[in-house]
């Protein structure tokens, strides 16, 4: 039984990658979200870059820290801000993409660099949606939820299967 788990690279990779993300669950609801403030760092960076990109734009625009969650204010028109919690920052989809990567077939020295560029890659993405949740809402509200849920979700994730299917066509053939 086990020679036959070797030998099939699809149960291979579904075992090395339920082993590895049961891990980072573990890792992640025992020990950094309980003994870290990563989160909240991890928001605060998303929004302080949202806010960067609005500037660079010429337009104004605030923060406010409202429990554990960080809010982007667009400082014309309604003042409506988007808030940013642990679920909106992305930290999940990385693990999820580093996981697919690490038990995906492929040379280590490719991995090393491929992970950190699309983890910088899908949390610029992630920035871009704030962006923009923070113009639909404070421009058009009634569209916030649809597009919050669907649109944008739909986007960070076709990002981050694009990544992958290049990892799995380009990158990882030539072991």
């Amino acid at each position: 039984m086990l020679d036959q788990i070797k030998k099939n690279r699809i149960i291979k990779f579904l075992l090395v990658a339920g082993v590895l993300y049961t891990a980072w669950l573990l890792l992640y609801y025992l020990v950094i979200k309980t003994q870290t403030n990563w989160d909240y760092s991890l928001n605060y960076n998303i929004v302080e870059l949202a806010q960067s990109l609005f500037t660079l734009f010429g337009t104004e625009t605030s923060i406010a820290v409202e429990s554990d969650h960080v809010v982007l204010y667009l400082d014309a028109g309604n003042y409506r801000g988007i808030w940013v919690g642990d679920e909106c920052n992305g930290f999940k989809l990385f693990s999820i993409f580093t996981v697919f990567i690490v038990a995906f077939p492929g040379k280590i020295k490719r991995k090393l660099w491929y992970i950190p560029l699309g983890l910088v890659l899908i949390h610029f993405v992630n920035v871009l949606r704030i962006m923009a949740l923070v113009l639909i809402n404070n421009y058009y509200p009634r569209y916030l939820d649809f597009n919050h849920l669907y649109t944008f979700t739909i986007i960070v994730y076709a990002v981050i299967f694009l990544l992958w299917y290049i990892w799995a066509k380009k990158y990882s053939q030539h072991e």
